[in-house]
């Protein structure tokens, strides 16, 4: 499992390998999430729709540190490891833990350690196009190397094991913690500001577009199962050319242009996994989710850092609202689907996810205005001067 933080320090990236290892850690909690859940009904004798629960307590508490750490807290060392610790004791506790309830209050805990990684490293990267990528790539290249580990030690080693091995992982960010400095000398008060009214726009739209996308995404492979007639190991291996996909957009050094954009596309492929009946749709519809998103993402960023006063201080409300769209919308995602009308949940989806990028094009259409009439004056003021001296 630490076959990507190997790979990630020899493509010498501009982000500390300690935010780096962080990021990727908490990413391969994340991924195998979704793997534990039926050993979970199994192990703790519950539905596996009651066992999802644990996911949602562990997304809860991403949120609380995502929003927590971005008003009250500065990164550094002390957070940092104080975040990795509790990763540490939350996946060894969960390994122990005799009963589910006890087993969802630690992933919560999990989830506060998570939350402060992500912003932790959004904070550093914010406002930087080169940072951004690094911290953005890491995502999918854990998902394509970690997922299949996950799968083969809990069909080997079983679910207890597997968080011990989690503890193991999540605790690697420490060997780096020097590198995190013990004073925040940027940012040495406390004083919090308000984000702005076009900061403000980007986040409803970032919670919008991530509600919309995971109510459909979640809900993926069931549907290339169960509706397209695909295979298990076709639908996984799609979902692994997802992950490949986002790498190279992901890591895309040149001009991205609108996040609306990229993000309408994604309504888009949300919409055909939905609503096609094609096995060769749900394939291309699937990967190429992987791509368009992740050309989105870092591009919304550089929009919200752009339009902010103090961009260092709305990473944490960005991990914050997308982590809150990512809880809502399985809920939005499985009350359609038990209606059994798969068009109905992708044409909702597709829907609000074009709300939040037509908010996204208009702020974006805002900043090209300002622009456009800060030329226009400085113009005008040259000429003058000109005139002045003629």
């Amino acid at each position: 499992m630490t076959a990507p933080i190997r790979l990630l320090a020899a493509a010498k990236p501009t982000v500390p390998a300690a935010l780096l290892t962080a990021i990727a850690t908490s990413t391969a909690v994340f991924a195998a999430t979704p793997f534990l859940l039926p050993s979970v009904a199994d192990e703790f004798d519950v539905a596996v729709g009651t066992a999802g629960l644990m996911s949602t307590a562990q997304l809860a508490g991403f949120v609380v540190a995502s929003w927590v750490g971005g008003r009250f807290l500065r990164p550094v060392r002390t957070v940092f490891v104080v975040g990795a610790l509790l990763g540490v004791l939350a996946n060894l506790g969960s390994a122990a833990a005799p009963t589910f309830e006890l087993l969802a209050a630690l992933r919560f805990v999990s989830g506060l350690s998570l939350g402060l990684a992500a912003w932790i490293a959004w904070q550093a990267a914010f406002g930087d196009a080169d940072k951004t990528g690094d911290v953005a790539v890491v995502g999918p290249l854990v998902g394509v190397l970690v997922s299949p580990m996950i799968a083969v030690v809990l069909e080997t080693a079983g679910l207890r094991w597997l968080f011990v091995i989690l503890a193991v992982v999540t605790a690697i960010p420490l060997a780096f913690a020097g590198q995190v400095p013990r004073v925040d000398r940027l940012r040495p008060h406390r004083t919090r500001h308000a984000p702005t009214r076009a900061a403000r726009a980007i986040l409803v739209a970032l919670c919008a577009i991530t509600l919309g996308g995971s109510s459909v995404f979640v809900y993926a492979a069931a549907i290339g199962v169960e509706l397209d007639g695909l295979t298990p190991l076709t639908v996984s291996l799609l979902f692994s050319g997802n992950a490949l996909a986002s790498i190279p957009s992901a890591r895309w050094t040149g001009r991205r242009g609108p996040a609306g954009l990229w993000f309408m596309v994604t309504a888009v492929c949300a919409l055909v996994i939905a609503v096609a009946r094609s096995g060769p749709l749900f394939s291309i519809a699937i990967v190429g989710w992987g791509f368009v998103f992740f050309m989105g993402v870092p591009a919304a960023f550089t929009l919200l850092a752009a339009r902010s006063n103090f961009p260092e201080e709305r990473a944490g409300d960005a991990q914050a609202v997308m982590a809150l769209g990512r809880v809502f919308g399985p809920l939005l995602g499985g009350a359609l689907y038990a209606t059994g009308s798969t068009g109905t949940l992708g044409l909702v989806a597709a829907a609000v996810m074009m709300v939040g990028s037509a908010l996204l094009l208009y702020v974006d259409r805002q900043r090209f205005v300002v622009v456009r009439q800060f030329g226009a004056w400085q113009a005008n003021r040259a000429s003058v001067d000109t005139t002045q001296h003629a």
